[in-house]
């Protein structure tokens, strides 16, 4: 056997000792979406010393997930080609890339063509994003081969660009087509196969970004999400069918994806101008529907998704507001603003990750704030990157990932190879 396959194996499977049953950062925000890693010394100062390793992966938002001692993530390529690549965490080599060719559409200048971050379990790595006027998907297998690739899912009508992740729940992707287009609809498409397992329908909506959480009923897995025409909403994810529904008469858009403890789901809708609207749905009383709570609209993130820990639920806003509230009620504990090493106001588009009592938060500006969390606020280190950083990170034992600019930066535990 290779010494470093060897080390390899015993290095990943000392990081992900302790993660919520040794569930990997296997999707966009890890365990089902909740940003939260069960994992310990993941470093507070982000710097030369604490560099495992570095590596060019490409322009692209699409965050970094983790399976079995690999990285996953896309990037654009040149010539309106883009990749699937695929990482050792072992030192940060590439192991395979695999490229397709793409139509470019029109988008905000903030997105890129690689904002939807895949999907990864034993089967293999998931993928959809738009091409031109339409919605693709595709699945590829440990070894970067194409297991199967669906073209022309669903219309797509031109606006800001996509960005709703990959999900797989009991063998189904779920692929959200919500585009103002002639055809709105969620598709539930067999995971080994890539055939249409069912088809829902959904009133049209404008264009939407958020990626479901999944949640567990009586009669099975639903997934969770949002839309601007229909509201919060939960799909059963053998049948397609819509299990319950919540619309007041949103006029924003969902972008964001949601907070979700077990009990209760938190989410937020948006414009250009920051977070306008939101929703507490609370299950925790027991049946298949939920029971509407609060609502917050001041101070509430549009593009950062919310982040849950403890009883706490941190809100993220988009120019910096940090807020703190009591996840039960929406008691405000506090709010501040982070500025950073600079001392003035920057942007904020990755959502917040929190381990072992530290939340992180990564601004355009390329700096890497990290929190206490609790009921007081405190920062506890402000590092700086050099580059925006627009994906979210992932948490494993020990390390965190951060995609900075166009480079993949990992911090924490470093694998010695002896001589």
């Amino acid at each position: 056997m290779n010494f470093d396959r060897l080390l390899l194996g015993l290095l990943m499977g000392t990081l992900t000792a302790g993660g919520l049953n040794a569930e990997e950062w296997s999707r966009f925000r890890g365990p089902n979406g909740s940003g939260v890693a069960e994992v310990k010394d993941v470093p507070v100062k982000l710097d030369d010393g604490t560099l495992a390793w570095s590596a060019s992966v490409g322009k692209g938002w699409s965050s970094p997930v983790l399976w079995e001692g690999k990285v996953y993530l896309t990037a654009e390529a040149s010539d309106s080609k883009r990749l699937v690549k695929c990482l050792d965490a072992l030192d940060g080599s590439l192991l395979w890339s695999y490229e397709l060719p793409y139509k470019e559409h029109k988008q905000h200048h903030f997105n890129t063509f690689a904002s939807s971050t895949p999907f990864v379990n034993e089967a293999g790595v998931f993928v959809n994003w738009t091409n031109g006027e339409t919605v693709e998907a595709l699945a590829l297998n440990h070894e970067g081969k194409l297991l199967w690739r669906r073209e022309n899912l669903s219309a797509y009508v031109h606006e800001h660009g996509s960005g709703s992740s990959a999900l797989v729940v009991d063998g189904v992707m779920v692929v959200r087509c919500e585009f103002q287009g002639p055809e709105n609809v969620i598709l539930g498409l067999d995971a080994k196969t890539g055939e249409t397992k069912w088809k829902l329908p959904v009133e049209t909506s404008k264009n939407t970004y958020s990626t479901p959480v999944v949640r567990e009923t009586s009669k099975g897995r639903e997934v969770m999400m949002a839309n601007e025409a229909n509201g919060f909403f939960g799909v059963d994810v053998v049948s397609g069918k819509m299990n319950w529904q919540h619309n007041p008469g949103y006029k924003q858009r969902s972008v964001g994806s949601f907070g979700f403890d077990g009990k209760r789901l938190f989410g937020t809708m948006g414009s250009g101008g920051g977070g306008k609207e939101s929703a507490l749905l609370d299950f925790s009383a027991g049946g298949d529907k939920p029971v509407e709570g609060y609502k917050l609209t001041a101070g509430i993130p549009y593009v950062p998704t919310p982040l849950v820990v403890d009883g706490l639920m941190y809100l993220l806003g988009d120019g910096g507001i940090f807020k703190c509230v009591d996840f039960a009620t929406g008691e405000q504990i506090y709010e501040e603003r982070l500025t950073g090493k600079g001392g003035s106001s920057t942007k904020f588009f990755s959502s917040p990750v929190a381990a072992d009592g530290k939340i992180y938060c990564c601004s355009q500006r390329g700096e890497v704030l990290v929190l206490k969390a609790g009921k007081v606020f405190e920062v506890l280190e402000v590092s700086e990157l050099g580059e925006a950083i627009n994906a979210t990170p992932a948490l494993e034992e020990g390390r965190i990932y951060v995609r900075s600019g166009e480079e993949l930066k990992v911090f924490g535990k470093k694998a010695k190879v002896k001589g």
